[in-house]
């Protein structure tokens, strides 16, 4: 930069002399002497500052383009943004589908999870109180297509039922108890009409049974029906 503006004025000087004195086209050694003094005057009395955008007004824009993926580089700071806006990823399975549950709203999200919790135990009056009181029936053809798909899918008779004290308090009540599935997951829900749509997915030491709730997504235990669409025996 400072090359560059001494040039400037050496040469404005050499201009300006060379219109000044028309019958002389040469310039003598006293008069570049003089010259020499005043750039070497103007560098001592100027006050010179750092160059603005040095680096980003001498770079090649178009290479710089091409290589921009390449010259980032991955800080805390600029980790948390890209998190912020990356869309999360969720396991799925070809023959059930997304276990994204994130579209539920938390109420029927609770729900779901309250009567997947039920049928693990086998907790029947639990079970058919989450039914809206329309569509109770409907448990009783649930169940007995559980009990019955149990023998013919599973080989096994339906686990006997395990009579337990319900609680300390309350002597002589007992409380019917199966343990009927190890664990549970819960799959992509999907609404339309006032209906949530809820695929399951229960395990136990024989296999899975694959049950899609139906509810009322306003209201709270309102289970229209509870269908079993698929068993599966382990090899």
């Amino acid at each position: 930069m400072k090359k560059c503006l001494f040039g400037l004025t050496i040469f404005s000087l050499l201009f300006y002399m060379s219109c000044s004195n028309d019958a002389d086209e040469n310039i003598n050694a006293a008069d570049l002497q003089t010259i020499k003094s005043l750039v070497t005057k103007i560098e001592d009395e100027t006050v010179w500052s750092v160059e603005l955008e040095k680096e980003r007004l001498s770079k090649n824009l178009a290479s710089d383009s091409e290589n921009l993926a390449g010259s980032l580089v991955l800080t805390k700071d600029n980790s948390r943004i890209l998190k912020a806006y990356r869309e999360a990823v969720y396991p799925s399975f070809s023959d059930f589908g997304s276990l994204n549950i994130s579209s539920m709203e938390y109420k029927n999200l609770s729900s779901a999870e309250k009567i997947c919790s039920s049928l693990c135990n086998l907790d029947e009056d639990k079970l058919f109180s989450y039914f809206s009181s329309n569509y109770r029936y409907n448990y009783i053809f649930f169940a007995r297509e559980l009990k019955k798909g149990w023998k013919d899918n599973f080989g096994k008779a339906f686990p006997e039922a395990k009579a337990t004290e319900a609680s300390e308090t309350a002597e002589n009540e007992e409380k019917t108890i199966i343990k009927l599935f190890d664990h549970y997951i819960m799959g992509e829900a999907f609404y339309s009409n006032n209906l949530i749509q809820i695929p399951a997915r229960f395990y136990c030491n024989m296999g899975f049974v694959d049950v899609t709730l139906y509810m009322n997504p306003s209201q709270e235990k309102s289970v229209f029906n509870m269908k079993i669409v698929r068993w599966e025996k382990n090899g």
